[in-house]
């Protein structure tokens, strides 16, 4: 908390359809969570969080298991498309139920914002994870009128429009022509699972804002092209883009369990690039990752006021921790939506 005011949070990544459609883990996201469950996130769980907004994702990965419903084959684009229009059948059933309302316009932003009720559902801004669920760039339209308004083009395996971090290469031509759709469109770019040439090949081919919803500092962890170096960060800070902080304890430190120091070193590091107005949450959580995964100071969504009141004890100001829970997702996301 600050200053003693309820906090209240705004999350840039949770997988919340590939979480309650995954066969292995056995979800209801409707429901309170199991005592003594490994897991984080429910809708009940995020409410007592006093989560009110999150990105939510359409996560399809390329060559999964076939029992997986968000797995799709290489070289077939429906197979990704189907896999893509599951997850959004359950966010448009999620809000037919009342557990969710789909942001689409800064109108329906500041709406959920603003409401307090505590039966209010929560307000999900749909990011899609992987962009190959888009079957050719002219469908990027169709996506859109669906409520898509973030998309990273590429997961860590790549897609056919790009390189993913675990994945080299750069943005191919129908990739170049994706740009191009969204930017028309206004559909916000997300460079968390790019490749380094994918990345500066973006930056390339477009001039508006990007963001990368759920990444940390490669300077603290530079063994993989997961996380953003300072070049990257100082370029997403001139686009007036953002930076979410993964909670995921090996995106935090190697070798150990990692702490809330942790966390404060990569926030630290990245404000020193992309400035403390382009940083916030992405904590990405059950994102392939368990409770015990997070740092322990913190544990789930219930633990996030410790993560406020360490960068104020570091030095952070209030406005900065404001800005970290919720005011800078909300400028960015204000300044994108129609």
């Amino acid at each position: 908390m600050v200053h003693g005011a309820p906090s209240r949070w705004i999350d840039g990544h949770l997988d919340l359809a590939y979480l309650a459609l995954d066969p292995n883990s056995k979800r209801d996201m409707f429901a309170p969570l199991p005592e003594h469950s490994t897991a984080c996130i429910s809708f009940p769980s995020l409410k007592a969080a006093r989560l009110p907004i999150a990105l939510a994702t359409i996560f399809t990965e390329l060559g999964g298991s076939p029992t997986d419903p968000c797995a799709y084959h290489a070289g077939d684009p429906e197979s990704a498309h189907a896999a893509g229009v599951r997850q959004l059948d359950w966010y448009l059933n999620a809000q037919s139920r009342g557990a969710v309302r789909i942001i689409k316009s800064r109108a329906d932003l500041d709406a959920v914002w603003t409401d307090t009720n505590p039966s209010a559902p929560l307000g999900i801004v749909i990011l899609m994870e992987c962009a190959d669920p888009i079957r050719r760039p002219e469908e990027a339209a169709w996506w859109f009128e669906q409520g898509v308004r973030v998309v990273g083009m590429a997961w860590g395996r790549g897609s056919r429009y790009c390189g993913g971090n675990a994945m080299p290469g750069g943005l191919q031509p129908i990739g170049r022509a994706l740009v191009e759709a969204f930017d028309a469109l206004g559909i916000l770019h997300d460079a968390s699972h790019l490749s380094r040439a994918a990345f500066d090949d973006l930056l390339n081919a477009t001039d508006q804002r990007i963001v990368a919803t759920h990444s940390n500092a490669a300077a603290l962890m530079p063994h993989s092209e997961r996380h953003l170096t300072d070049v990257q960060l100082a370029a997403i800070a001139s686009r007036d883009g953002i930076v979410g902080l993964n909670l995921f304890g090996k995106f935090l430190a190697t070798d150990r369990p990692a702490t809330l120091r942790d966390c404060l070193a990569h926030v630290e590091r990245m404000a020193e690039f992309a400035t403390s107005k382009r940083v916030a949450l992405g904590s990405d959580f059950d994102g392939g990752f368990t409770r015990q995964d997070v740092p322990a100071e913190i544990g789930g969504p219930e633990g996030l006021d410790a993560l406020s009141t360490a960068l104020a004890r570091h030095g952070f100001s209030a406005t900065e921790v404001l800005g970290f829970q919720h005011d800078n997702w909300l400028r960015v996301l204000r300044q994108s939506l129609p």
